[in-house]
């Protein structure tokens, strides 16, 4: 009988642990939601020490004390420093996914919303992502880091072009997919120009870009 409770009690520990990770209708798993919540909490704590001091200044050591988190858990969530723009973008990219729900007009009226938007959060953070952007772009893994930081706008600005395309806002010659890429990189190309300079944004930088996509895109 002993055995036999031992038994049961070990398969019980199995099967909890198969399922931690497992989410219930649709919701993301408890295990989930605090690597979310941490990887949260790096990011918000680097962003205060960024404002309080510069941003060359900040070490992660410095990051991981105010997050109150262990070196290893940084770099699990976090290459390094400056792979903190991947998580700026997804903040950003998901914040304007819920202001454009209440955006109403066409595709058109929703790109220039966002681009502005863009503009906006940028430049309010200007002395910051100026100099992670330097530090970004440094990366021996470039490629892939901008891909992976750039993920989220890329879908959120195909979703619009489609979206367009299918009103027949837009022509259909050229693939959404590709038309966000461009716009995205045109975008990237600017603020790497940008980095290196010490001039504000032009709040006419995200109409301008836009306005070079839509021409090739009217019918």
């Amino acid at each position: 009988m002993r055995l036999r409770s031992s038994f049961c009690g070990a398969r019980k520990a199995v099967s909890v642990g198969a399922t931690e990770n497992l989410s219930i209708a649709g919701q993301p798993s408890r295990r989930s939601r605090k690597k979310e919540q941490t990887r949260r909490g790096i990011f918000s704590a680097a962003m205060k020490l960024f404002a309080d001091r510069d941003y060359d200044a900040v070490t992660i050591e410095d990051i991981c004390d105010r997050a109150d988190v262990a070196k290893a858990t940084f770099f699990l969530h976090f290459p390094n420093k400056a792979a903190l723009l991947t998580e700026f973008n997804e903040r950003l990219t998901a914040t304007l996914q819920e202001r454009l729900i209440n955006v109403s007009g066409n595709a058109e009226d929703k790109l220039r919303f966002m681009v502005g938007a863009l503009v906006d959060d940028w430049e309010q953070n200007a002395e910051i992502m100026r100099k992670m952007v330097r530090e970004f772009l440094n990366q021996p893994s470039l490629p892939e880091a901008a891909t992976e930081a750039n993920e989220g706008l890329l879908d959120l600005i195909t979703d619009i072009i489609r979206e367009g395309q299918q009103a027949r806002e837009f022509g259909t010659k050229v693939a959404p997919e590709l038309v966000a890429a461009a716009l995205v990189a045109s975008w990237g190309s600017f603020v790497s120009a940008w980095s290196n300079n010490r001039e504000d944004i032009p709040k006419s930088a995200g109409e301008d870009l836009l306005d070079i996509m839509l021409n090739g895109l009217k019918t």
